[in-house]
Parts: C-alpha cells; structure tokens; sequence
C-alpha cells in the first residue's frame, strides 16, 4: 500500500470515529452542529494529532466545564471535542477568529443549525452574510 492510500485509511479511520462519537451525543446536544476540524479535516494530521470535533448547540450548558462533563463519558480515544453554543460561535465570527476558517473547511458530520451555510457566505473580519 502507498503513502497516499494509507494516509488516506488513516484519515477515513478518524472520520469514523468522529462519526461514532457525534451520533452518541446527539440525543444529549440537538439541535446540533458536529464538525470535524483542524488537521484531521485537513488531512495533515500526524501520529500525535487529536480530531478536533466542534459541537455547536444550543443544548449545551452556559457553563463550559459542564459541557465538558456532558460530553466526556461519550469521548473515544483521541476525540478532542469543543463544545461551544451558537452565541461563542457568533463572538468568533465578530472577532474575525482564525478558527472560523477551519470551521467552513471542516468536515460536516450534522449540521441541524445551517452553521457551514451561514459561516459559508461571510467575508472576513466580521459576521457572517445571513
């Protein structure tokens, strides 16, 4: 098998337990938004690498270490989740935050909320064009 064959298994493999993660957590966060971002998503990852799994939802506690603590029996190994509510997502956008841009690069897992559409059409700095 080649570097790129197995990089790409490699690859699909992380998405897959991405995937598992975010259908285990979706009776607890719905409405939601699940997206894969950062190296995974990107496909430079390396040995090393969390998947960073963005959770949006309104569902999720104000408080981010109970976010944490609803999400943490559900986690796999190497899932790094970020759960943040729609309103974290919209002072991100405000502050023209890097990380918005691996947002609409991500892999969309569940989108309920339209996030990708909405962050899709927004030119940055600044909020999105809804």
């Amino acid at each position: 098998m080649g570097v790129i064959e197995r990089r790409r298994r490699e690859r699909e493999e992380r998405l897959r337990r991405a995937r598992i993660f975010a259908e285990s957590i979706l009776d607890l966060v719905r409405p939601a938004s699940v997206i894969v971002i950062g190296s995974t998503a990107r496909g430079d990852f390396n040995a090393w690498s969390d998947i960073d799994v963005l959770v949006v939802s309104p569902s999720l506690p104000k408080n981010p270490l109970e976010r944490y603590d609803l999400l943490r029996p559900h986690l796999l190994p190497g899932i790094e989740p970020i759960p943040l509510r729609p309103e974290d997502v919209e002072r991100l956008v405000e502050k023209g935050a890097p990380v918005i841009d691996d947002v609409v690069g991500g892999v969309p897992l569940v989108d309920d909320l339209g996030l990708l559409r909405r962050l899709s059409g927004r030119t940055r700095p600044g909020p999105p064009n809804y």
